[in-house]
């Protein structure tokens, strides 16, 4: 069963996690408390109009307990606002303690460089533990793998290339979240079909739900990193053992704007993005999609895997122009910056790289649609809209750089 997603427009959504004030939530989808969710329906005001309406009807008395009595009818608008608040907050315990309760294992591959920690991390937001999350790596003896070791994540030594080392990869794994199957460098990593191919084969039967972090696309998108993610897809939905397969498809990363390549000249005032100021682009966090792939594999294990199946997703958090993301810059920074479409890189990239240029033109010409509304709808609290982000990662802070985005002493546990 496939579906792809149509395009919406953006609203930022409150989102589960802290309570602001006048009693709405935001932050990372962590689980309310029971006080917290007190504290929330606390801050709800009651109109003036309906203790005026009281007063006038001379009901408007207090008890032994300095309770101040109101007509039903009256109250029934802020009770229902209160049986909501501790809907959200129960449901929101409930998802977090479900994922623990039924121990599943999640066996993450791809995911040990600075955008992978940042999926990791929207793992952990969704109510997943450190010992539930097995991370693939070639090298558990670097730094970073031995620090996540000793914050209880369950470090497994392999090779996407080397099919030997995957015998029996995922064994205790409900679910596997697929990240990238190669490089993430200047230059296309050509060997992420056959490293897909390879692990696929190599699999545990226990693995019975697959989410991959593909690249949207329409049919004619002409860009070869986008074609070999949809041939990666392909590989996964033709794996042997009956399995669910989600393919997440995303436009641009939110934290791509971190690079060396883009920060330092947007924080001096420009954003060189080289496209139209009127076209719209999609936006989406890697945080994100760690959080949409917990989710499907926990919603997904529930279910007996009886045929494969497979849905394609385009998902998005915001869409916005080159001088709206600009904007949105300047106040994260407190300092002004442009949109600026930068026709000498795209001549540039023309005449000697042509990997940008696909790219370049893909951002230029893309007919692909993505449905934020319907995305959000869907997985409510767990999109984050640019602003936010800038604000979670701190872009404000002129010494923050992309490496600091995502380290394993700052994993929120």
């Amino acid at each position: 069963m496939t579906g792809t997603t149509k395009t919406g427009a953006s609203q930022p959504s409150p989102r589960p996690g802290r309570i602001m004030e006048g009693g709405g939530l935001k932050g990372k989808p962590a689980n309310l408390s029971l006080g917290q969710a007190g504290r929330a329906i606390d801050a709800i005001k009651c109109p003036k109009g309906w203790l005026q309406e009281g007063r006038r009807a001379g009901r408007r008395r207090a008890n032994g307990n300095g309770i101040i009595a109101i007509p039903v009818s009256q109250f029934t608008p802020f009770l229902f606002s209160i049986v909501c608040v501790w809907f959200m907050a129960l449901q929101t315990c409930c998802h977090g303690h479900s994922i623990r309760k039924n121990n599943i294992n999640v066996l993450v591959v791809g995911a040990t460089g600075t955008t992978g920690l940042r999926a990791i991390q929207g793992l952990l937001d969704v109510g997943y533990k450190p010992h539930q999350l097995h991370i693939l790596t070639r090298n558990p003896s670097r730094s970073k793998m031995r620090q996540m070791e000793k914050l209880g994540f369950r470090i497994v030594k392999a090779d996407l290339q080397c099919p030997s080392s995957l015998r029996n990869v995922g064994k205790d794994c409900t679910g596997c979240y697929i990240h990238a199957t190669g490089g993430d460098n200047k230059e296309i990593d050509t060997t992420e079909v056959s490293s897909a191919r390879n692990l696929c084969k190599a699999l545990h039967d226990d693995v019975r739900v697959i989410v991959y972090n593909s690249a949207a696309g329409a049919k004619d998108h002409g860009v070869h990193r986008i074609q070999q993610k949809h041939d990666v897809e392909g590989v996964l939905t033709n794996r042997k053992r009956q399995t669910h397969v989600t393919c997440l498809r995303a436009n641009i990363f939110m934290e791509e704007l971190w690079k060396v390549y883009t920060r330092p000249q947007i924080l001096k005032g420009c954003y060189p993005l080289p496209i139209n100021w009127w076209r719209k682009i999609y936006l989406t966090s890697v945080r994100d999609m760690g959080r949409l792939a917990g989710t499907i594999i926990a919603r997904e294990s529930k279910h007996e895997v009886n045929i494969t199946r497979v849905r394609i997703l385009n998902v998005a958090s915001d869409r916005m122009s080159g001088p709206q993301i600009a904007r949105a810059f300047g106040k994260a920074q407190g300092s002004r910056c442009r949109h600026v479409n930068n026709r000498e890189l795209t001549k540039m990239a023309k005449e000697s790289l042509p990997d940008l240029y696909e790219q370049i033109r893909f951002l230029r010409n893309s007919r692909e649609i993505t449905d934020i509304a319907a995305v959000k709808k869907e997985f409510p609290g767990l999109m984050t809209p640019f602003v936010d982000f800038l604000r979670e990662t701190r872009w404000g802070d002129f010494e923050r750089t992309f490496s600091d985005l995502s380290k394993p002493e700052t994993l929120e546990l």
